[in-house]
């Protein structure tokens, strides 16, 4: 799960620089949602990690917080040090009406509310609802100093709901049903396919999440039983199968809907033995690990390079920026690892043995010892 997971976090990457080379880059971020509702599931449900909701709510926020917050300060640095960031315009806050202002400021400080943003638009001054953010007299969007932080606003609002959500199976289902038929009532009406409601839509992609945690709690007991002490040997087949689909994505000679259905429907049903191979793998959960802040520094890097190379009077228009972009993102989320996300590990580390209401020894899927997620 950790080289896929990263895997999913440059394929992004490459969404934003030259176009699809491994996963389509929305289909990645749904991919994200599959594994966030295991993860979220399994802490929950199964380790009972949390003795008390707010301690769930601070864990996963120190989780995303920090790195996201060194990001955008950097954003903030580097357009007072260049006079430019290409993905934001400061100058146009000064015209954007004081609720702009206010959805802004409070999206970008906190994280949450930054999907809401993809669905509002200025017109005649005023701040409204928009089916599409793109047909605004000003790009609101355009003021957030992360942009692809959107996606932390979902996974927010999801962890905001699951310790209600993911204990009672009846819940999971209507959820998922409701789910799903909402995404289907978009198609009808012509939103569907569209963009923000494609992907950025919390209540469409709940489903998602939704799916992630019911292949927790339905498919790894289920797997755990029926293949017993040959688990991992069959988890490191199926996550290699998954690894080399994930590469080969762009590659495979079938249309874009097939793919992505055979992407998520495939994640799914696989995504209990992708956990147990990262058990079993320092280097998987070492490499997981830098997926998050490579996902999270990779447009600011994009500026970075971008501008050394206008300087250099490079080519930025071909695979080699992209190479670029992607070796700098993977170097700059190391170097966020050991210093701002080691720091803080420590901190949740710390707050998670106080918070427990089991031993850390609890045993994980398929009844192995699982790293706290």
């Amino acid at each position: 799960m950790g080289l896929l997971r990263t895997i999913f976090a440059i394929s992004v990457v490459f969404a934003h620089t030259n176009g699809t080379i491994f996963v389509d880059g929305r289909v990645a971020v749904q991919l994200f949602y599959i594994i966030s509702g295991f993860l979220i599931s399994y802490v929950l449900v199964e380790r009972k990690a949390y003795s008390q909701v707010a301690y769930f709510y601070l864990n996963r926020y120190l989780r995303l917080y920090p790195i996201y917050f060194v990001v955008a300060l950097l954003v903030i640095c580097t357009y007072w040090v260049f006079g430019t960031v290409w993905f934001i315009d400061m100058q146009f806050l000064r015209q954007l009406p004081w609720s702009a202002n206010l959805l802004l400021a409070l999206s970008n400080l906190f994280i949450f509310g930054q999907d809401w943003v993809m669905f509002t638009a200025v017109h005649d001054g005023h701040l409204h609802f928009a089916t599409n953010f793109q047909a605004s007299e000003l790009q609101v969007h355009k003021g957030l100093l992360v942009p692809q932080a959107w996606t932390l606003g979902v996974e927010l609002t999801f962890y905001l709901i699951a310790p209600f959500v993911l204990f009672r199976r009846t819940v999971i289902y209507v959820l998922l049903a409701l789910s799903i038929a909402l995404r289907i009532y978009l198609f009808k009406i012509g939103l569907g396919d569209q963009d923000p409601w494609s992907y950025r839509f919390f209540p469409a992609e709940l489903a998602l999440f939704l799916l992630g945690a019911l292949a927790h709690q339905i498919l790894a007991p289920f797997y755990s039983k029926l293949l017993g002490k040959n688990l991992l040997f069959y988890s490191r087949i199926f996550t290699f199968l998954m690894i080399v689909f994930s590469l080969s994505y762009g590659q495979i000679p079938i249309g874009d809907e097939a793919k992505k259905l055979i992407a998520i429907s495939g994640l799914v049903m696989l995504v209990p033995f992708c956990f147990v191979f990262q058990d079993s793998s320092r280097f998987d959960q070492w490499i997981g690990d830098l997926s998050y802040p490579i996902y999270i520094n990779h447009m600011l890097v994009m500026f970075w390079v971008a501008y050394a190379a206008e300087n250099l009077n490079l080519p930025v228009t071909n695979i080699y920026y992209g190479l670029i972009v992607v070796a700098v993102s993977v170097l700059f989320a190391f170097l966020l690892n050991i210093s701002v996300g080691a720091y803080v590990e420590r901190i949740r580390g710390r707050f998670r043995k106080a918070s427990r209401t089991e031993p850390e020894s609890d045993p994980g899927a398929g009844g192995v010892r699982v790293k706290p997620a």
